[in-house]
């Protein structure tokens, strides 16, 4: 059986993401269980804003930011028991920015969603931030659906 002891659960805070997460406390099975919850900027969404003149990119990753570590605190506050709960902000392309912490942390498993925020229709045909990251990584990757 694979032990989880330290697990990285990355979330984008679409109702996905957030299940997930809670469902990744109760899969924890080592003595000292840490859960790495990592948010990506994507700045990506920053320069469009800022070429549809709705914000000067420094000032959109700023507020990108800011709400990041309200939501995180949020997540955050769910975790009960003896689960500590380190939370990152990171920034980048977010399949690959999985992959790179994963990795840093060198955690047992990355626990995600099948779908989050940003998926549709078309990630049927040209792929997933999940399926990214399962290909790209080379910790297990467990992919939860929302329930």
């Amino acid at each position: 059986m694979l032990e989880l002891n330290e697990i990285l659960v990355p979330v984008d805070f679409s109702a996905t993401s957030r299940a997930v997460f809670v469902r990744s406390l109760t899969m924890m099975t080592g003595e000292e269980p840490v859960v790495v919850l990592l948010h990506v900027l994507d700045p990506s969404l920053a320069e469009f804003a800022e070429m549809h003149e709705l914000g000067e990119r420094h000032d959109v990753m700023g507020g990108m930011r800011k709400r990041a570590e309200a939501q995180m605190e949020e997540l955050r506050s769910l975790a009960e028991g003896d689960v500590e709960v380190q939370p990152v902000i990171s920034e980048g392309i977010p399949f690959y920015e999985i992959i790179r912490k994963a990795e840093e942390f060198a955690v047992d498993a990355v626990v995600m969603g099948k779908r989050g925020m940003r998926e549709h229709p078309e990630s049927l045909f040209f792929g997933s931030t999940a399926e990214r990251v399962i290909r790209g990584c080379s910790q297990p990757v467990i992919v939860l659906t929302a329930t």
